[in-house]
């Protein structure tokens, strides 16, 4: 018997074991919850002055806000708008609607398109947290052997696995487990054992996610938010139309809120000047809902930039353009994460990765579960940190569906058995569960570059990155070929993402942006400290500027090789500890 015959049987085996009752529930419509309490405010109840004013409301400002917020005057500007689960998209056009332009500029999906990195985080209350599929994974402890001197204490000493664990337990973490019958799970699981049994240092691991899958059945969460189970529908990663998935805005904003933290959506800070007391005034461009920008400002003795990799840079560098003084280390040290995309496109096993909505599920494919549950962890101790990586399995959202179905065999290219070609012209028909869409794994490599992106302001004053080089990484070749590996064990065919191809730009994608005002213990080397305060280069090397900080993923000076949300929100869980004006 062949060793692809092996594998074969050792798929179908697990999967055979595999119980019908699983413990995701069946079906797909959403459970018809209680509207939630707006998070926020009315913009007329913007105050001149403030005590803290933070600026974002992903992982880093959620955190921020919901631990400095009591006992002082605190208020959150975000400038997407608040969405519900019911907004999110429904389809191939509503989803393109909800792009971010300067026509749209609440739209959810904020993509910077670049010569040759796209950029794509999330725009609204609760920040990327609302179209990332919530991987909690902590990195490896070596790999913050470059970072500042405090923080490689924090974690050699164990005082970040306390940060780490308060994340996990506001994040109301969870695994899918074999009783939930996921037939994406089980296809990455089997493909990474059969790369074990030929000799490769790989691990599959069940990935821990901030996804509701069992814990609150239609009732209100620790917070009060109200939460359907999941429902396995695939389609995390453009808005959670169930009310399942355990974005900022069920947890960490709610507690903020409580705790007397005034948040406000539309509200986008230009830049930032110091006043001669020391204070620090913003200047904010506010759109309302269809109207049109009124410029406001707002003083405060502390501000807290969390805006992202590119939102905080760019806040930074138009400030710098108006006056103040910074470090040169500004805009660099700009890391995708080693991000990577691909596909094992057509393969011989049905894996269940169409996302389906809150539509009925198609027949034959019950559940496609969460967009990410398992990776191939190739992160062996022990080798250099640039050769680890990992692949983690993912789903394609129901608003893609068709597209990608009708598209990917001109991407794909030629497949000479009789079985794909069938299954490529049921595609070619309709939406079938048995065409060759739904044989097919989609792949997210995490692994480490050179942080060597460059973020610059372009003409109208918009952050990009500049990084000619990073197709050359040696980390695209490498996962690159992994994922050939897989895509093989089931005679699938690797695909890259449609959009590194030359005929759609030949540009990569990272949905894990880092760096841009990297943290470092002196101001010749970085933007900001261990606590993200800013280096004042007019002060000695360790001079800081008194209430201003950067607390996202902007202060990574490095890619951190893991999924970066448990990171981000554990540093900012330590800046707050350490907080001082």
């Amino acid at each position: 018997m062949s060793d692809r015959s092996v594998e074969r049987r050792h798929f179908m085996a697990a999967l055979g074991t595999l119980v019908a009752g699983a413990s995701l529930p069946t079906g797909s419509q959403a459970a018809s919850l209680p509207p939630r309490t707006a998070l926020s405010r009315s913009a007329g109840e913007l105050r001149d002055t403030y005590d803290v004013v933070v600026v974002g409301s992903g992982y880093g400002g959620a955190v921020m806000a919901a631990r400095l917020a009591t006992g002082r005057r605190l208020c959150v500007l975000e400038r997407g708008k608040e969405w519900a689960p019911g907004d999110f998209a429904v389809g191939l056009a509503d989803t393109l609607a909800q792009f971010r332009s300067s026509a749209k500029p609440d739209g959810l999906f904020d993509y910077r398109i670049g010569a040759t990195v796209d950029v794509l985080s999330g725009n609204g209350i609760g920040g990327t947290s609302l179209i990332n599929c919530g991987v909690v994974l902590a990195p490896d402890r070596d790999v913050f052997n470059r970072w500042p001197q405090a923080i490689q204490v924090a974690y050699a000493s164990g005082a970040m696995d306390a940060y780490e664990t308060r994340v996990r337990t506001m994040l109301g973490v969870d695994s899918v487990v074999e009783g939930d019958a996921l037939r994406k799970n089980w296809f990455h699981l089997s493909s990474a054992k059969a790369r074990q049994r030929r000799g490769i240092a790989v691990t599959p691991r069940a990935m821990p996610i901030a996804v509701n899958l069992r814990r609150y059945r239609d009732a209100p969460n620790a917070q009060g938010v109200w939460q359907a189970a999941c429902t396995g529908c695939g389609d995390c990663v453009t808005g959670c139309r169930v009310g399942a998935k355990n974005t900022l805005d069920v947890n960490y904003l709610p507690l903020a809120r409580s705790a007397g933290a005034e948040i406000f959506s539309r509200m986008e800070v230009d830049w930032i000047e110091r006043l001669p007391d020391g204070r620090w005034r913003l200047h904010v461009l506010y759109r309302a809902d269809g109207g049109a920008t009124v410029q406001r400002q707002v003083i405060a003795a502390s501000v807290v930039l969390a805006a992202g990799s590119p939102g905080s840079t760019g806040i930074l560098l138009r400030s710098r353009a108006r006056g103040l003084a910074l470090s040169p280390a500004l805009g660099t040290r700009f890391s995708t994460n080693g991000d990577l995309l691909g596909l094992a496109y057509n393969t011989a096993i049905q894996t269940n990765v169409m996302g389906f909505g809150t539509a009925p599920a198609p027949f034959g494919e019950a559940r496609v579960g969460p967009t990410i549950t398992t990776a191939a962890d190739y992160r062996k101790p022990g080798t250099a940190l640039e050769q680890r990586f990992l692949i983690q399995d993912a789903a394609i959202p129901s608003a893609l569906v068709d597209a990608l179905r009708v598209s990917l065999p001109l991407a794909a290219g030629l497949m000479p058995e009789f079985a794909a070609t069938q299954r490529i012209a049921r595609d070619a028909t309709a939406r079938r569960t048995d065409g060759a869409l739904n044989h097919s794994m989609v792949y997210l490599g995490i692994g480490h570059d050179s942080a060597g992106g460059r973020v610059e302001l372009d003409s109208a004053g918009n952050p990009r990155v500049v990084w000619p080089g990073l197709a050359k990484e040696p980390f695209v070749a490498r996962m690159r070929a992994e994922m050939t590996q897989l895509s093989q064990g089931f005679n699938g065919k690797f695909t890259d993402s449609p959009r590194t191809s030359p005929i759609f730009g030949g540009a990569m994608t990272t949905v894990h942006p880092l760096g841009g005002c990297p943290m470092a213990d002196r101001v010749e080397d970085g933007v900001v400290n261990a606590d993200g305060q800013v280096f004042n280069p007019h002060g000695g090397a360790q001079a800081v500027y008194a209430g201003l900080r950067v607390i996202d993923g902007a202060i990574a000076p490095a890619s951190i090789g893991a999924n970066p949300l448990l990171t981000i929100a554990a540093l900012a869980e330590r800046a707050a500890d350490h907080y001082r004006l």
